[in-house]
């Protein structure tokens, strides 16, 4: 229920003199309410600024002071006038109007001193302003109105010269105040500067780290390799030897030869099992493994697989090995060999881990599109927390079974790195002593990643500045492009979320919150990783985006620029072809970048023979000799196999007017970098390409 407040006291404003009484009344009535002495003077000081308006500006007004006895108690100042009222008052309240005599500051500075504050204003007709203050808990049950309306009734008012007295105290204790904090804020400052140039060290270790386990990474795949390929030679010789003497060819065997020498062909190959497995691991590693999908019958696959896995269970003859009959599928657009392998794999772990029961290998559809293998076992099970481990490199879970099974840990890690080159997955379903259920999904029709269409082609923005925003809009529009924004890092996750999008661009700050959490998990989560991130720095330390974005650019301030990020980050890696005779050295330089491959030819003819072999997406043609660029345009328009292909012409001198026309008649751009310097001609070259990807595409 609102309750009227009730009046202590009332003050005629008609001079200046006034504006000191009322002043000193506000700050008796705040003394006798039990404020602090702090806040006698803001509530005093507050009065002062608003009755001073009301003489200054209207030539006469009433203060009123106010005692509210509702919910909340508090002192309650109500100043009006009925002058020319303030015709700009949301630009004095926004605290970007100041004039002349200081009109704007008294009204902001109240309003950020007092706990409420309204005011009304009509043009002509007065002002009225109502500002409170509540009373502080220990003042509650001594605030009794008509008692400290007589108190104050009693108590004379100091000279005007105290109050200046007063008022000066309050101004040096607010000076001490502010130099105090002054001198607070400058440690926080310096010890801010510290913490940034940790946090700047830490970023550039994490960064040198990275580059550290890149190598690594590197190394370790050169070194499976090479290892794998070292090792295959004697291993098959080893298994080629066993099965020549096994066969009697070098006269018979005791029975304990013949076990010695079943062993080592066994051993042998178990051996070639893992080297196999390393090198398709470090193969899929460097990114050269292959798909090579082609149709087949899921039937005709799982007879085979029959054949391959029925040796298998010589030692184990408690454990069946059923194939169920597969529903009428239709034929499958894949890698037929890698599903093969994964599917083997699974199975053989599946006989590996059953002592007694079944194996039961199928497919099915699952919807449309999609088609599931799976390997169901009554074997030892999997306990869920090692659900995940078991698909870690030369993990293998401890228990008693496992002591008597020979294993690698290396087939369930290769066959999921398959499964998600082939755009599928494998799941698992196990409970320790209840068997397990491995599951492999796949889509019945492969489809490149670069083929994969995104989802409306958006681009998730996470950046926040609107007007920037705005202007990426407007250099989007009439492209495949699309610009979602996101100004803090949970709507960048939740737009993500929504649906797979072509890009995101990201700045290393957001709102002030660091980025780099939101760009970890994003390469984490399996379903993100594979998203393009351009990383946006706007003037910020590169470092901050170096380990997560696959492209860092500083402005994108122009249309062009804005789209060949788009295009180096989103477009798979392009196959460019250089044509020249003594500059592919310096173009090579020049167009040095991961996401173009370069070809390189001497002459037009040779040129026109790798555009038919290679099919690049771009020709780069050197102008250094005279009329070279242009005989060897005029071939690559002559073979109807290359005469659609985009062509720019780097020319770094200046072409006759008769080169020029030749290079023009052929649909040829000329990029002229004679007069700029190595590096700026080399962005302008890799950025034409790139938009010459974009015109192609």
């Amino acid at each position: 229920m609102k309750t009227t407040p009730l009046p202590l006291t009332t003050i005629e404003l008609v001079a200046e003199r006034d504006v000191v009484v009322a002043r000193q009344r506000a700050r008796q009535l705040a003394g006798l309410l039990g404020f602090a002495a702090q806040d006698q003077s803001r509530i005093a000081t507050a009065t002062s600024e608003i009755c001073r308006n009301a003489v200054r500006y209207a030539g006469k007004g009433r203060c009123e002071f106010l005692l509210d006895e509702g919910s909340r108690p508090a002192l309650v100042v109500r100043t009006s006038d009925q002058g020319p009222g303030i015709r700009n008052l949301d630009e004095v309240l926004a605290g970007r109007y100041q004039s002349a005599t200081g009109m704007g500051l008294g009204i902001v500075g109240t309003r950020r001193l007092m706990d409420r504050f309204v005011i009304e204003t009509t043009p002509g007709r007065g002002t009225e302003v109502v500002f409170t203050k509540e009373l502080p808990e220990s003042a509650l049950a001594a605030a009794n109105p008509s008692q400290i309306a007589e108190q104050l009734a009693r108590t004379p008012l100091p000279a005007t010269e105290e109050e200046v007295r007063q008022a000066d105290r309050e101004l040096l204790r607010a000076i001490g105040e502010l130099r105090a904090r002054n001198e607070e804020l400058e440690q926080i400052r310096g010890e801010l500067e510290e913490t940034n140039r940790g946090v700047v060290a830490l970023y550039a270790e994490l960064d040198q780290r990275a580059e550290s386990l890149r190598k690594a990474t590197e190394l370790k795949s050169r070194f499976l390799s090479n290892m794998s390929h070292e090792f295959r030679t004697p291993l098959n010789s080893v298994q080629l030897l066993a099965r020549m003497l096994l066969d009697g060819t070098e006269g018979a065997l005791s029975e304990g030869q013949r076990k010695a020498l079943e062993l080592m062909r066994r051993s042998a190959m178990d051996l070639t099992e893992m080297v196999n497995d390393l090198l398709d691991l470090a193969k899929i590693e460097a990114g050269k493994i292959t798909v090579r999908p082609t149709d087949f019958d899921v039937a005709q696959l799982l007879g085979s697989l029959r054949g391959v896995l029925r040796p298998l269970l010589q030692d184990g003859p408690s454990v069946q090995l059923t194939f169920d009959p597969p529903p009428d599928l239709p034929p499958l657009f894949t890698d037929e060999a890698k599903v093969t392998q994964i599917v083997r794999n699974l199975a053989s772990n599946a006989l590996k881990f059953t002592e007694q029961g079944e194996v039961r290998v199928g497919a099915r559809e699952e919807s449309a599109g999609q088609v599931t293998f799976y390997v169901s076992d009554t074997g030892i099970g999997i306990a869920s927390e090692d659900q995940e481990r078991i698909f870690e490199e030369f993990t293998q879970i401890e228990g008693g079974h496992q002591k008597k099974v020979k294993g690698t840990g290396l087939g369930l890690p290769l066959s999921r790195k398959l499964a998600e080159m082939l755009g599928g997955e494998i799941r698992v379903e196990s409970e320790p002593g209840r068997g397990s259920t491995f599951s492999l999904q796949l889509p019945a029709r492969y489809v490149p990643p670069q083929a994969i269409p995104s989802r409306g082609d958006t681009v998730v923005a996470a950046v926040d500045d609107p007007a920037l925003l705005s202007q990426w809009e407007g250099f989007l529009e009439g492209t495949r492009y699309h610009l979602l924004a996101a100004r803090t890092p949970d709507e960048a996750r939740a737009g993500i979320v929504r649906g797979r999008p072509a890009a995101l661009i990201a700045m290393p700050f957001l709102g002030g919150v660091t980025t780099r959490p939101l760009l970890a998990d994003l390469r984490k989560d399996p379903a993100t990783r594979a998203i393009p991130v351009i990383g946006f720095a706007g003037g910020h330390d590169t470092r901050l985006l170096s380990l997560a974005a696959d492209l860092i650019v500083d402005r994108l301030d122009e249309r062009h620029k804005l789209l060949e990020a788009l295009a180096r980050a989103v477009s798979p890696p392009r196959r460019v072809l250089l044509i020249a005779q003594d500059a592919r050295d310096e173009l090579r330089a020049q167009l040095a970048e991961p996401r173009l491959e370069l070809l390189e030819a001497r002459d037009g003819a040779e040129g026109v023979r790798r555009a038919r072999e290679e099919r690049p997406w771009t020709v780069v043609l050197d102008a250094t000799a005279p009329g070279f660029a242009g005989e060897a345009l005029e071939l690559l328009r002559e073979d109807p196999a290359t005469r659609g292909l985009p062509v720019l012409v780097r020319a770094a001198r200046t072409l006759d007017a008769d080169e020029e026309r030749r290079l023009s008649a052929g649909g040829a751009r000329v990029l002229a970098v004679q007069q700029m310097l190595r590096d700026e001609a080399a962005r302008a070259l890799r950025a034409a390409v790139w938009e010459a990807d974009i015109a192609h595409g």
